[in-house]
């Protein structure tokens, strides 16, 4: 009996809510709240991170700004196939966060990509894994280790794999989160801004919650956090060796192995390389904190060498030859 009083106040409740919507949608009563967003990326109400991808969406335009790439995005936003949260028993997990080179910025194709040929790899030597990108173009390791945090530790991983590179300790992001704080400033009444970083992007779409919240309740106060999480990460600082250091914290909290791969820069020539000191300085790190490190650095000059294959789209991005080299 308690059962069947429960489920019909459920059913009340839930009959209410839809009339409630439906009522506020017809009369106008909500204001016009929308989500700060361009491209594939949005404002993230996190400030650590800044911006995040959007989610499931799908482009096939000519013009990449701001999109990066053709195809569909996954239910969070990543350049990657879905994944179940729970672990299949006896799946040996990698987590992949990094920025536009571990996304494979410019690479037609998701398959051609590190995280995809890396998961090959492994199964090809008997390894049961199942390796999950969470890679974003123009993040530093502030905010890969932040979005590993807010959303990669839910997928359980037994290994989490950085994907460095050598502009990890520069603001290098092609003005994306510039542009997105300079689009929540100028939001008409700040009610864009406000009800992005203040509630989850489902709340805003509902009339009834953006009616209650922004037209009966007195408006939200500014989070001065907020504001001040955005400007650090526009200041660019270098972030590498405090967010390596909160990686072997979350490593040591949630047991899982951290790997660092170090991406050459893909000069003419490996034989006369400059930038051998920033890939000490990471190595150094990761002697630090235990993790392991993996310098790339003389896997592409063997590729180079090997095949004779372009393994550069640019002097920072592989092509799919230099993605395979890399896995």
């Amino acid at each position: 009996m308690r059962a069947k009083k429960v489920l019909a106040g459920a059913i009340s409740v839930v009959l209410f809510l839809v009339v409630a919507e439906a009522a506020v949608r017809v009369l106008d009563l909500a204001p016009g709240v929308s989500v700060i967003e361009r491209g594939r990326f949005r404002l993230s109400r996190n400030p650590q991170i800044g911006y995040e991808p959007v989610p499931d969406l799908a482009y096939q335009g000519a013009d990449l700004s701001f999109f990066d790439y053709t195809g569909a995005s996954n239910s969070l936003g990543y350049r990657d196939r879905e994944h179940a949260l729970a672990k299949p028993p006896g799946t040996f997990r990698v987590v992949v966060i990094g920025d536009s080179i571990a996304a494979g910025l410019k690479v037609e194709r998701f398959e051609d990509t590190l995280p995809p040929l890396l998961e090959g790899e492994l199964r090809a030597a008997g390894v049961p894994a199942e390796v999950i990108s969470l890679a974003v173009s123009g993040y530093n390791t502030r905010q890969e280790v932040a979005t590993l945090e807010e959303k990669g530790l839910a997928f359980d991983p037994d290994l989490v794999l950085v994907a460095y590179s050598l502009t990890d300790r520069e603001r290098v992001d092609g003005g994306i989160l510039a542009t997105l704080l300079a689009e929540r400033a100028g939001a008409e009444g700040g009610e864009a801004a406000v009800a992005h970083v203040a509630v989850h992007p489902l709340f805003a779409k509902s009339a009834l919650y953006r009616a209650l919240r922004y037209r009966l309740l007195p408006p939200p106060a500014p989070d001065p956090s907020l504001a001040r999480g955005y400007e650090e990460l526009l200041a660019g600082e270098d972030s590498v060796a405090p967010a390596l250091a909160d990686l072997a914290r979350l490593a040591r909290e949630h047991d899982f192995a951290v790997a660092v791969a170090v991406f050459p820069r893909l000069v003419r020539s490996f034989a006369h390389y400059p930038f051998a000191e920033e890939h000490r300085y990471v190595e150094d790190l990761a002697a630090r904190h235990g993790f392991l490190y993996v310098d790339l650095l003389p896997a592409f000059a063997a590729c180079r060498k090997a095949t004779g294959e372009s393994l550069k789209l640019d002097h920072f991005h592989p092509s799919a030859a230099g993605h395979r080299c890399a896995a």
